[in-house]
């Protein structure tokens, strides 16, 4: 395997080539106390879309905020890359962003008198409410630096549960939704509040290559060649 030109380009796009060539013997793979909970695909995909969301947000996004280069900074090997992420990860809605996938996400959060432990799975309440048209409109109208806020600090900090077929947490059936939650902290660090976001595992996948897709056709050049 070859020395990445630029990893935030070029790392999603082999991660997103293994899961789609791999999945046909993900699907194959089941998990071996409890064969009945159907095969490890969530585990594949949830593990290989890190790379995909988090190496452009980590490596070109949060490097933004400052002057000087980063020590994992990669906004000025293809200035058009760092534009297009500087512009689409901005504050404009997420429904705008090219990489949205309609009726996908829902959003929901909480205060701090609610404050739950994912450990022990999402309250009936906010279960319930990500499965409204409210919660769907919701995760549009979002910022998409909140929306990409959520997202990576939900991978980045192991905020990721799993839902069954009917959003719920459950532990005697196969998987089929993901939650990504994110905590917000006051102004003395103290966290004050849960941000969630729901999308199901196939839109998952959908948005993962809209992203990528994303990411290519906004290069400048094929750094690879």
């Amino acid at each position: 395997m070859g020395n990445p030109v630029h990893y935030s380009l070029e790392l999603p796009q082999r991660c997103l080539q293994l899961v789609d060539e791999l999945w046909p013997h993900a699907e194959k793979v089941l998990q071996e106390d409890r064969p009945d909970l159907g095969a490890l695909t969530t585990t594949f995909l949830i593990s290989m879309s890190m790379p995909i969301v988090n190496l452009p947000i980590e490596r070109i996004e949060r490097n933004l905020r400052t002057e000087s280069d980063g020590y994992a900074d990669d906004r000025h090997i293809d200035p058009a890359i760092s534009k297009a992420v500087e512009q689409v990860l901005g504050g404009q809605e997420f429904r705008s962003a090219p990489f949205y996938v309609p009726d996908a996400w829902s959003f929901a959060n909480c205060t701090h008198e609610e404050l739950f432990n994912i450990a022990g799975g999402i309250p009936d309440r906010l279960t319930t409410e990500l499965g409204t048209g409210e919660a769907v409109a919701s995760a549009g109208k979002l910022p998409t630096s909140q929306w990409c806020s959520i997202l990576r600090n939900a991978m980045a900090h192991g905020g990721v549960v799993y839902l069954d077929k009917r959003g719920r947490t459950s532990y005697d059936g196969s998987v089929s939704m993901y939650a990504f939650v994110s905590g917000k902290f006051d102004d003395a660090g103290r966290l004050a509040g849960l941000n969630l976001l729901r999308v199901s595992e196939a839109d998952y996948r959908i948005f993962l290559r809209k992203w990528v897709d994303w990411l290519q056709s906004s290069g400048a050049s094929k750094l690879a060649a």
